[in-house]
């Protein structure tokens, strides 16, 4: 029936919404476990000349980078596309400090998600950077 259809696309929408804020949340929290928990276990995060593959090497590389209010992403403009238990979504990410010098940077996420067992996880999750790269980045 299409409207069930239909509510089950809003369900997922709003839950790969919520998997965004979730992400922003750890993030702004320096929980580099809890962000890279969001993860596909075979997960992939990309930004600039970063690149790490696997949720274990996520959480490592991120346990060792991301501190408690270091920046808050601020996450918007989602575009989700969704079929089946696959999904892409772009975003706009801006954060207005890092390390605590402003303003911050801000990009651009194009993810691809993966709903395993009724939960959406980040399959890959690729930032690029516009204006107000950071040079360590």
């Amino acid at each position: 029936m299409k409207a069930d259809l239909d509510l089950q696309t809003l369900i997922d929408r709003e839950a790969i919404k919520e998997l965004t804020a979730r992400y922003a949340r750890e993030v702004a929290r320096g929980n580099g476990r809890g962000v890279g928990a969001l993860y596909a276990e075979d997960g992939r995060f990309a930004a600039g000349a970063l690149d790490y593959s696997g949720r274990a090497n996520i959480q490592d590389f991120l346990e060792g980078v991301i501190k408690p209010g270091k920046n808050i992403p601020l996450i918007t403009g989602h575009i989700i596309e969704i079929d089946g238990c696959d999904a892409t979504c772009f975003s706009i990410m801006y954060t207005p400090w890092y390390r605590d010098e402003t303003p911050g940077f801000c990009g651009e996420y194009k993810d691809k998600l993966r709903k395993v067992g009724g939960q959406w996880y980040f399959l890959e999750r690729d930032f690029t950077f516009y204006k107000g790269r950071p040079g360590d980045v």
